[in-house]
């Protein structure tokens, strides 16, 4: 007796072999425009002093955001946040990396204008003054200058690696109470007339 196999059958096991499995994969949000860095810094600072370089010291647009940063100065990495506390010396050389959510990044090189420290204070400057720079009891006093116009002043303070950990802004001189764990960081005072920064040092 002879036996027959299904035409159906072998149809069937045909289109099982050719069969294609599809997998729809999201496809990253494109930018326009490339990631480009800019800095807008271009201000003279005394040789050793630390400067803090926040976001109207550089600009970087294109790509898409969140960017992320490298900061690098003569070679080694001294921050990754967006802003970067810089003690410079002459002939330093510094770059800025920039890297978009699509990992896309341009890095762009520059130098800071560093003058000898100069002795003795501006005019303006006379009468300001940041203290204790030892602190034990979460309290900072920051003497403001008098002057015949008005002080606006903006305060930070920033801990080591440029992150922001407090901010203000006063007209006159002003004393803050932060809780700050104990370890260095610094002060920023910036005025229309000046920008000073003092390093100090929290332990309770």
């Amino acid at each position: 007796m002879k036996k027959y196999i299904p035409i159906i059958f072998l149809l069937l096991s045909h289109s099982f072999v050719n069969a294609q499995t599809i997998v729809k994969m999201t496809v990253p949000t494109q930018a326009t425009e490339p990631v480009n860095v800019v800095i807008l810094f271009d201000e003279q600072v005394p040789e050793g002093m630390p400067v803090v370089l926040g976001l109207m010291g550089y600009n970087v647009t294109g790509g898409i955001e969140p960017y992320t940063y490298q900061w690098v100065q003569n070679g080694n990495v001294i921050g990754t946040g967006d802003v970067v506390i810089i003690t410079p010396k002459k002939g330093d050389q510094f770059s800025l990396k920039a890297t978009d959510k699509n990992k896309c990044y341009n890095t762009t090189s520059f130098s800071m204008k560093v003058i000898s420290k100069v002795i003795g204070q501006k005019e303006e400057e006379k009468g300001f003054k940041i203290y204790p720079t030892l602190i034990k009891d979460d309290v900072i006093h920051i003497d403001l200058p008098t002057s015949d116009k008005q002080i606006n002043a903006n305060i930070r303070i920033f801990d080591v690696k440029g992150t922001l950990m407090f901010q203000t802004f006063a007209t006159e001189s002003y004393t803050i109470n932060q809780q700050l764990l104990d370890g260095t960081y610094f002060v920023s005072v910036k005025t229309d007339e000046f920008h000073k920064v003092v390093k100090i040092i929290v332990q309770h």
